[in-house]
């Protein structure tokens, strides 16, 4: 599981090694197919992936399930007095009853899941948690620390939005198992139980559908902004002659373009700002015969110490070594973290934001290719087929120097949620001008965790450098997207019938049919403004432009 990096604040000397050692999920750009993030990364309850575990809660609110609601019965999520047993029933309390127990928090866990704790219960000192068990499909409220023999995963709940303004809340135990996991409601009884998420035959989906207006509202997110200062060190081995530490300097922290820092305030908005100290002239020692990232880090950070540099007093380390076969990788970056190695590319700037986007917490991305067409319609399907490394629009999947895709924007900070809308019902849709007006990306729920992402950008010199005639700049850009403590993006080509990514927009008169979300959106018009759209959500037949 991807760990969070600590950034560093200011320690004493000694433990600097500790610090820059510690244990992180490291990623190189290379051209190849990512893994997905691990299951559970998706818009989840609680209001930011990034909150310490255990410690962002949502507040206390009822809890309602669909099918209850339709069918004119209690539909509250409930507790009582005296036991563990969890039901639905009336949202009102009767006499000798009170509001607590039908009221319920989600503290996030920062791993993409949360803890469903009922007030009433943890205002009596009691074990407040819903819970799952070994063997069977029952429900309880119960301690939130596991006793000998169970596991945490049976107190882990994740929310899926099914964008319709309610989610399926999922057990983690139950799916690690392999078990149905789903928290689901009966027909002629108030028994809530865990089961099939897909309705059996005489059944109902509204039976697992809960109002995800007990749920935050924010996607989530892991906010860089502010006045950042990194360590730049350009380094060399003892036999190889030190590269140009200007150029080094430029790539990552020059004032002009092309910088790492003049890219993160263009792309930031000018939320983020990169300044620092740059260390030349690093002698690191004998060429190693393998590549061990610790090692070239430690080694580093001893250096930078020996120098009166503390790397404890910066938020990013970022090390050039001189160029080795040792090391199969351009650039290497712990992903989410703060310490970045180039393998004698320091003068690209491109390897910098690209690695840089790793420590914000973004994967490498992939593309959708060969999905099936019918007329102007492309459909995604399973006859469709991955590929990495070929988003021309991202800087994670190929994309040079290009600025950050409007989802990356969201989860570090930079665009507001406000900017960023869930499309739940169908009708005509207005999408802005990346970084420049309007509502900023369309999101569509696809029922598995994943949303479509619809983003429209224009050309904007020096890093978005497109001629106004490129499709990149005259369509919608799709993406599949899921989202939780990283993001993964995968871009879907919707002109699938030429052989390249760089028409991959979804071009005006053209529609994207998506049977996953059973959705589907047409794009009416582009021009300088932003994009008029047209959005089926329940149905794959958008409106006519």
């Amino acid at each position: 599981m991807k760990r969070y990096f600590a950034q560093l604040g200011r320690v004493r000397a000694s433990v600097v090694l500790a610090a820059l050692l510690a244990a992180v999920s490291v990623f190189s750009y290379a051209p190849a197919t990512a893994a997905p993030p691990e299951y559970g990364q998706q818009r989840v309850i609680g209001s930011s992936a990034s909150s310490p575990a255990g410690t962002m809660a949502v507040g206390y609110t009822l809890l309602g399930n669909k099918y209850r609601g339709d069918a004119g019965l209690g539909t509250c999520l409930r507790t009582f007095s005296g036991s563990t047993t969890v039901q639905v029933g009336d949202c009102t309390p009767g006499a000798g009853e009170f509001t607590s127990m039908r009221q319920w928090q989600a503290v996030d866990q920062g791993n993409g899941y949360v803890l469903l704790q009922n007030k009433y219960r943890a205002d009596a000192g009691l074990g407040n948690c819903l819970r799952t068990f070994s063997g069977n499909d029952t429900v309880q409220v119960g301690d939130c620390t596991p006793a000998a023999g169970e596991y945490s995963s049976m107190r882990l709940w994740k929310a899926v939005d099914q964008g319709n303004g309610y989610v399926l809340l999922q057990n983690k135990y139950r799916a690690d198992a392999g078990l149905g996991n789903c928290l689901r409601t009966f027909s002629g009884d108030d028994t809530v139980q865990v089961g099939d998420c897909t309705p059996a035959a005489g059944e109902y989906t509204s039976m697992r559908l809960w109002d995800d207006d007990a749920f935050a509202t924010a996607w989530p997110s892991r906010p860089v902004t502010g006045q950042k200062r990194a360590l730049v060190m350009a380094t060399h081995w003892s036999d190889a002659t030190p590269a140009d530490p200007a150029a080094v300097q430029q790539a990552t922290l020059g004032s002009s373009s092309p910088s790492l820092r003049t890219y993160l305030q263009e792309v930031s908005g000018g939320l983020l700002d990169l300044t620092g100290d740059t260390l030349t002239g690093i002698d690191l020692g004998p060429r190693p015969t393998t590549c061990d990232s610790t090692a070239i880090r430690s080694a580093a950070a001893s250096a930078a110490l020996a120098r009166g540099y503390d790397p404890a007093t910066y938020d990013y380390l970022m090390i050039d070594i001189s160029a080795t076969s040792a090391c199969p990788w351009a650039g290497l970056g712990a992903q989410p973290g703060n310490w970045t190695i180039s393998n004698g590319t320091g003068w690209k700037t491109w390897v910098w934001t690209h690695e840089f986007g790793h420590n914000l917490g973004f994967t490498h991305s992939d593309t959708l290719k060969a999905c099936p067409v019918t007329g102007n319609v492309t459909q995604v399907n399973s006859s469709c087929t991955v590929s990495g490394g070929d988003d021309p629009t991202d800087t994670m999947g190929g994309g040079g120097m290009h600025l950050y895709p409007v989802d990356y924007r969201q989860f570090a900070g930079w665009i507001p949620d406000s900017q960023v809308l869930n499309v739940t019902s169908g009708g005509s849709y207005q999408l802005g001008v990346l970084g420049v007006s309007g509502t900023q990306e369309y999101r569509i729920a696809r029922g598995d965790g994943s949303y479509l992402s619809l983003e429209y950008r224009r050309a904007n010199p020096p890093y978005d450098d497109y001629v106004s005639t490129d499709p990149l700049v005259n369509g919608v850009i799709v993406r599949i997207v899921t989202s939780g403590s990283t993001v993964h993006n995968r871009l879907v080509d919707a002109t699938p019938a030429t052989s390249t990514t760089a028409d991959a927009p979804l071009a005006a008169g053209r529609t994207l049919a998506d049977e996953v979300a059973d959705a589907a959106v047409s794009v009416c018009a582009v021009d300088s403004q932003g994009a008029d759209l047209r959005v089926a959500v329940g149905s794959t037949t958008p409106p006519a432009c």
